[in-house]
């Protein structure tokens, strides 16, 4: 009986499951074109779009209230400059007693200051703009916002064990996708899934799942 917020609506897919399988309503927002049309037909298809409605909105324009804040490795792509505005958003689009699930990749504390003051491969080449944030610093910005920050998790070899099996599955199809784009593309996204693994085996990047409560 949820009204929910998802902020990065991706292809569609948690918006569906949450209608599915909690009964909740979903509003979901996105910049992207071509997910809100792929997003909107899955949609159809589950037959709940009576529940889910995705719509082109940036997170900043949001002014209603809702029960429930989900955004799920959105935060990556915001910018370091707009991360308390992020959860400042989080903050206000949430009613009194209300939750936020967040899932995000975090980088290692140790490597943080060296990173963030160069772009890497993934920032030139596939993320512009885009900029990962500690676990400990991600929890004081939502804290200044008026967020506590509870509940945790970290799932690194789950996500490692992801990306190997995206690799193999871009591997199966091979042909496919030298014929859609060439072979540089293909190069450099099997760089880029071997070299997000790696992150997630030695510890240089975490995958983080926290809830954040808004106080009665």
């Amino acid at each position: 009986g949820h009204h929910l917020l998802e902020i990065g609506s991706g292809w569609g897919g948690f918006a569906i499951y949450a209608a599915q399988h909690y009964g909740c309503t979903v509003h979901s927002i996105t910049l992207s074109n071509e997910q809100l049309a792929e997003a909107q037909r899955r949609a159809q298809a589950a037959g709940v779009a009576d529940r889910v409605r995705f719509e082109i909105r940036d997170y900043r324009d949001v002014h209603e209230q809702y029960d429930r804040v989900v955004s799920i490795e959105m935060y990556e792509a915001v910018g370091e400059r707009y991360w308390p505005g992020y959860f400042k958003a989080i903050e206000q689009a949430l009613k009194p007693g209300g939750r936020a699930a967040i899932q995000g990749i975090t980088i290692d504390e140790a490597i943080f200051d060296q990173y963030r003051n160069k772009r890497d491969f993934i920032q030139k080449y596939i993320f512009p703009g885009g900029m990962l944030c500690t676990p400990t610093l991600f929890q004081q910005l939502a804290s200044r916002a008026g967020l506590v920050p509870e509940n945790a998790r970290f799932h690194a070899l789950d996500y490692a064990e992801t990306l190997a099996h995206w690799h193999r599955n871009v591997l199966a199809v091979r042909e496919q996708v030298v014929q859609q784009f060439d072979e540089r593309f293909l190069r450099m996204w099997r760089y880029y899934l071997a070299y997000c693994e790696c992150g997630f085996r030695t510890g240089s990047c975490d995958l983080m799942q926290i809830d954040l409560v808004k106080p009665r």
